[in-house]
């Protein structure tokens, strides 16, 4: 008997080689189409969708065989074969770009920017063209600048960046004015780069909110030819102030306040002035001789008003004395030009300013006379101490126009537009690598960046405008006018109290 034929060990046809030749490459089929079908498995988080599962249930293990086969085939025979020729298609013209979506960024400030640093052709040289979505505007709003920002504000037209006197910053910044600028906006190494003074006005509660126009301490800008006419040296000391002053000073005929001749009607020539009556400058300007005579407004941990005390008063009384018992600084009303006019035209030969006004001293207009800076005088057991503020651009958080303003708020910190505002326009602008730039040369500078050193900002309150306003009157009344000030003073202290209470219970 035979022995039994296996299934695997039956004769086969002819043809026997060819199909054991297709069974060779089973194998490898298997190991070109698996991981296709693996890589599908993967994808769908370890299985496969319902539809190719359902088709490899239907398959039977010869039916799999023989599809694997085929498809292995084909890939083998698309591994060997050369590529069909085709004729290059003409490839498709690429869209162009949109052009970009441009917005007109205004910028409204009380200052002649525009005469001062032309900013309107600087920016557009400078700025537009590396930015095509953005035009800019410069609106100059030269009167009345405080009722008409605050009337913009309420009706909610304040243009896309504004100035801001940096006293004001607390409070357009508590109410939501202005735009917060982070480190994308103010990189960190910029802030680090501004004087502390500086930084502290563009800042609210650690944020910045601002950048500079401007940012000023104060000094005596003297006549030097006056001076050395007159055989007198810049003061050191009140005493000295007090006795310089009196050589300067002169009537119609020569004759000097110290002499019994002197005509106090009809001067010819004062020693000394400094800002009064005249809003704000008033403030900024008198305060630094209070405190260099030891007083303050109020104290800021505290907030216990000291305005009436002692030194403060005294302070005061020093003022009043030069105008009234030693006459050598201009009643109100007598030198009509204002404390740039009768500087510039030698009517007064020291007047307290601010580094603003090199610009104008260097650049601008210099004046036709020599001319230098000096601290201010001091107590004689005091230390020289400057007012420092300034002016700053602020972002309107609520303009349609962000996009745009940011970026050009940035601009305003950069190197470029610190070095043209401090040349042409404002010597110190807050930056100190930029003032180290100019000092080489405006030796003058010198002065000025000493006094950021020792400088001292006004009080920073969210209730300010009714605390300067206090202040105002009390300096007003108690310097050029027929009040003590003992009792000037006194009647500004409750309403800065006022002014405190308020600030704490918002």
């Amino acid at each position: 008997m035979p022995p039994k034929i296996l299934a695997d060990q039956r004769l086969e046809p002819a043809s026997a080689s060819k199909e054991r030749r297709r069974k060779e490459v089973q194998p490898r089929t298997l190991s070109l189409i698996f991981p296709v079908l693996q890589t599908r498995r993967n994808r769908h988080l370890g299985s496969l969708p319902r539809m190719e599962e359902g088709l490899m249930k239907r398959f039977s293990r010869r039916e799999f065989l023989s599809f694997t086969t085929a498809t292995g085939a084909t890939l083998l025979a698309a591994c060997v074969a050369a590529p069909p020729t085709t004729s290059p298609q003409a490839e498709k013209p690429a869209k162009q770009p949109a052009a970009p979506q441009k917005a007109t960024i205004e910028l409204w400030t009380p200052h002649p920017l525009e005469d001062n640093i032309k900013i309107t052709s600087f920016v557009k040289d400078n700025y537009l063209s590396s930015h095509p979505d953005t035009d800019f505007k410069f609106t100059r709003v030269p009167s009345e600048w405080e009722q008409k920002f605050r009337t913009a504000a309420a009706g909610g037209t304040l243009p896309d960046m504004f100035a801001v006197d940096g006293i004001n910053l607390p409070t357009f910044a508590s109410r939501g004015l202005c735009a917060e600028l982070d480190e994308l906006v103010v990189p960190k190494k910029v802030l680090e780069d501004f004087y502390p003074p500086a930084l502290a006005e563009m800042q609210w509660r650690g944020k910045t909110y601002a950048t500079t126009i401007e940012t000023n301490s104060q000094a005596l800008r003297i006549n030097v030819d006056k001076m050395n006419q007159a055989g007198a040296q810049p003061p050191k000391t009140w005493d000295d102030l007090i006795a310089v002053g009196q050589k300067l000073t002169t009537d119609q005929k020569g004759k000097h306040p110290n002499e019994a001749e002197f005509d106090w009607n009809a001067v010819k020539q004062w020693a000394f002035e400094t800002w009064c009556c005249l809003g704000e400058g008033s403030t900024w300007m008198i305060l630094p001789w209070i405190w260099m005579n030891g007083g303050e407004v109020y104290d800021p941990g505290t907030k216990k008003v000291t305005i009436a005390d002692p030194p403060a008063v005294k302070g005061i009384q020093f003022l009043k004395d030069l105008v009234h018992k030693y006459k050598i600084w201009p009643r109100a009303g007598v030198a009509q030009a204002g404390p740039e006019g009768t500087f510039y035209g030698q009517v007064v030969i020291m007047s307290a300013t601010g580094a603003f006004d090199l610009a104008n001293l260097t650049v601008t207009r210099p004046p036709q006379f020599k001319w230098d800076i000096a601290q201010f005088p001091r107590p004689a057991d005091g230390r020289f101490i400057s007012g420092v503020g300034g002016w700053l651009i602020s972002a309107n958080a609520k303009s349609p126009n962000l996009k745009q303003v940011l970026p050009f708020m940035t601009f305003t910190t950069s190197d470029t537009w610190q070095l043209h505002t401090s040349k042409y326009g404002y010597a110190l602008t807050g930056r100190r690598s930029i003032a180290e730039q100019r000092l080489k040369e405006v030796p003058q500078l010198a002065v000025f960046l000493e006094a950021m050193k020792t400088g001292r900002a006004r009080p920073r309150s969210t209730q300010y405008p009714l605390i300067t306003e206090a202040l105002q009157q009390a300096f007003d009344e108690a310097i050029f006018g027929d009040r003590s000030p003992e009792k000037a003073l006194a009647d500004a202290a409750p309403k800065i109290a006022d002014a405190l209470a308020k600030e704490e219970a918002e």
